[in-house]
């Protein structure tokens, strides 16, 4: 448990132990438009992608990027990342809360073991995740499928020199459409479905894009309104009996503007102001009896304290664009804040400790709110200089600055007598200041290699604020060594196009994160830090070969890759007498995998796809202070990932089109802590389930409007796709929750364009 976002049990096991002891070259250009045209001459959409900082189609691309239309989501209900996240092969997302904003999502075996994030999120070309773990960013992210997305790109592998820091499993980027300054645009959607056992779930969503001053100024206005019913009963902890039914409700609303202004041709600026809410009272987390899994009251039921858990992100950013003799600039310039606010009572675990320590008699103490508050400031600044002449090479070469501030308060308060028990600050300044280019050279026009460096220096400065009894009395203010780094990323990639519906490429890439002070933890016996004074950057290196292509005029397309990970000195959670700190796992981690998928467009009118992935992620060596042991498989790391779909579409009376589909997801068991049968480990491997489920929609379109319904889990599957289990110090006992899968949920949704 990281001492980081969870010092207050820290604070109580110290005590119990106390007491107890683009543009493409010209060469490159003749190939692509061979290949559009063969696809258009089959009316086959050509999906293009900019994970390169260019515009290219999937295909030309030298990575794995899997790119969907979040509107294919959202009309079958499904209307967070981490939905999109589910079906994307290779890519992973867990969650101990199940809300809306909450979790990690990791990629390829390379998951979150701290809360400094391995996926980096991009708005376009605005980094929104933080670079730290001082303000749960590996926990808290931005999911933003119900703006005015035009496609949501998923990277795969370390993608260190184009996207910095935190992207050493992948990278999500959604992509936004630009506002219109000829014609106008827009849609309304309304949303409505009842989940098993629970309340009705509403969703309101609309955009409108319209020209302000014909061809030169555009303005697009996107909010939308979600409320969640829940499906989780709160019970009281003492009698079992029912308090509130689905507590687990939430809300998630926001809202945006984005403004574009060209003047000329060759020139273009983009304003852009966006703020988003979520907020919920009881997480989705059901009380667990046992490592056997049986319930402890029964099904979606939860005996956790209600409270309140909010998290709001704002994001302010200009970008503008300069078309110049042979070369575009692009220059960014954004800020991007969150904060996330969590309060809840919980004078059953605390109260007694708190008038054990003052003296007070039994009871005295009536409630004793815990309150959490974390959040970020960050500041970014990107030049770039993408080449645009034609001709046997291309390069792109850019600078970047980031400057972030966090912030990560704990207090708790015995009431009626308001004492103050805990008060835990830990405050942190980031700096990361970065050069980085790519050149790119055909040698034929079928056959071409990059190479990409980054250099960035990083430093991060970080504050320890520490009073209350819980801590032994007295006030402390403690600042921790600095932290500085000179880091070099690196990537070289080589395409071969034997004909224009075949590309080979080969991917070798490096990816980091940043160094950063650190906690200290002390041994409760003598005095003695044990803990690293620093937490020392952390090296991937991956090694991919893929294949990517189409057969039989385009019906017919797929995509494969193999993969090797050495994930070196990685950072994690180390624990020293069950209190846990951050650290450097020393011998590593080794990851190799597979994926593939293929589109197979049967008739005009029917189509199939299919997509699996395979990864192995263990451990290179015995690591004591994980309590892990050589070969150990990495926490919430699937071996296996399946998913398929089928779509039929057709033609009814009046004008009208009608489409069916189906799609069947599976996900192996995913461990939730190493563990090598040490009792002093904290942290108890309760695997999740493996789970297959199956979701139908059906639709008609006539005109501008569209109707749909669905059904996601239509076979009710009972499945926990994540536990937390904890030993609890002195006692035979393990604490445990677990997310239960969403139960059979149907819906209707209907859309106007216009």
């Amino acid at each position: 448990m990281n001492n980081k976002i969870n010092y207050l049990t820290r604070s109580i096991r110290i005590l119990i132990y106390g007491m107890s002891v683009v543009s493409v070259s010209a060469l490159a250009q003749q190939a692509e438009e061979n290949e559009k045209q063969s696809v258009e001459e089959d009316n086959l959409e050509i999906i293009e992608v900019t994970s390169s900082r260019r515009v290219q189609t999937i295909q030309d691309t030298p990575a794995a990027v899997y790119a969907v239309d979040p509107d294919s989501f959202i009309q079958r209900g499904l209307t967070s990342i981490s939905d999109v996240v589910e079906e994307a092969p290779g890519f992973s997302f867990s969650s101990a809360t199940g809300q809306a904003g909450r979790g990690s999502i990791s990629a390829r075996g390379v998951s979150q073991q701290n809360d400094s994030p391995v996926t980096a999120i991009y708005l376009d070309d605005v980094p929104l995740t933080s670079s730290t773990g001082f303000a749960a960013g590996g926990r808290l992210f931005f999911d933003g499928l119900l703006g005015d997305v035009a496609r949501v790109e998923l990277v795969k592998g370390p993608q260190g020199t184009l996207f910095g820091a935190t992207a050493i499993a992948g990278a999500v980027r959604y992509i936004t459409n630009e506002p219109e300054v000829y014609d106008s645009r827009g849609k309304f959607t309304v949303d409505y479905s009842q989940t098993k056992g629970g309340d009705l779930n509403q969703l309101y969503r609309g955009f409108y894009s319209f020209p302000l001053i014909e061809g030169k100024l555009g303005l697009t206005l996107a909010g939308f309104s979600q409320d969640n019913g829940g499906y989780v009963d709160q019970v009281s902890p003492a009698t079992g009996s029912l308090v509130r039914e689905n507590a687990n409700d939430s809300e998630n609303k926001g809202y945006s503007a984005d403004l574009y202004y060209t003047p000329t041709d060759k020139f273009d600026i983009r304003l852009k102001a966006m703020k988003q809410e979520s907020s919920f009272n009881l997480s989705s987390a059901v009380r667990i009896a046992s490592i056997d899994k049986d319930e402890a009251y029964g099904e979606f039921l939860s005996d956790s304290a209600y409270g309140s858990d909010e998290l709001t992100q704002t994001l302010y950013s200009v970008s503008a664009s300069y078309e110049m003799e042979g070369a575009v600039l692009d220059f960014t310039s954004s800020k991007a804040e969150y904060e996330g606010t969590a309060a809840e009572d919980v004078v059953s675990l605390y109260g007694p400790i708190i008038e054990q320590l003052e003296g007070l008699p039994a009871g005295s103490v009536d409630s004793a709110p815990l309150t959490r508050d974390v959040g970020s400031d960050k500041s970014v600044h990107e030049l770039r200089l993408t080449s645009t002449t034609e001709g046997n090479y291309e390069w792109l070469v850019g600078l970047f600055y980031s400057d972030e501030s966090t912030k990560n308060s704990q207090r708790l308060t015995g009431m009626p007598q308001d004492i103050l028990a805990l008060n835990a600050e830990f405050p942190s300044d980031y700096e990361e200041l970065a050069a980085f280019g790519n050149y790119t050279y055909y040698l034929a026009p079928n056959f071409d290699i990059t190479a990409g460096l980054r250099v960035s220096k990083t430093e991060q400065s970080l504050i320890f604020v520490q009073e209350g009894p819980l801590l032994g009395g007295g006030s402390v203010v403690e600042e921790l060594e600095t932290a500085k780094e000179t880091v070099e990323t690196y990537l070289l990639t080589a395409r071969y196009r034997p004909t224009d519906d075949t590309s080979f490429y080969t991917r070798i890439a490096s990816g980091y994160r940043p160094a950063s002070s650190n906690l200290s933890v002390r041994n409760p016996f003598t005095g003695e830090i044990l803990s690293q004074p620093v937490v020392e950057q952390d090296d991937l290196w991956s090694y991919e070969v893929g294949v990517k292509g189409a057969l039989a005029d385009n019906k017919f397309n797929y995509e494969s890759a193999l993969y090797y990970i050495d994930w070196k000195n990685f950072q994690t959670i180390v624990t020293f007498f069950g209190i846990g700190t951050d650290g450097n796992a020393r011998n590593g981690i080794t990851v190799q995998g597979w994926e593939g998928s293929f589109d197979y467009q049967i008739t005009p009118n029917l189509a199939f796809k299919a997509a699996a992935a395979y990864n192995e992620s263990t451990l290179n060596e015995d690591e004591p202070e994980l309590f892990g042991l050589k070969g150990a498989t990495v926490p919430n790391t699937p071996k296996w990932t399946f998913n398929s779909s089928v779509f039929y579409d057709y033609q009814l009376p009046y004008n009208m089109n009608g489409w069916i589909s189906a799609s069947a997801n599976y996900k192996d068991s995913m461990n939730s802590a190493f563990v090598n049968g040490d009792p002093e480990n904290p942290s108890v491997n309760l695997p999740s389930d493996d789970f297959t489920t199956i979701n139908l929609t059906t639709g008609v379109e006539k005109n501008n409007w569209l109707f749909t319904l669905y059904v996601n889990n239509l076979l009710d599957k009972k499945a926990y796709t994540f536990f937390n289990a904890n030993a609890v110090p002195g006692s035979d006992v393990v604490d445990i929750t677990g997310i239960p899968l969403e139960p059979r949920t149907i819906g209707v949704s209907v859309s106007y364009s216009f």
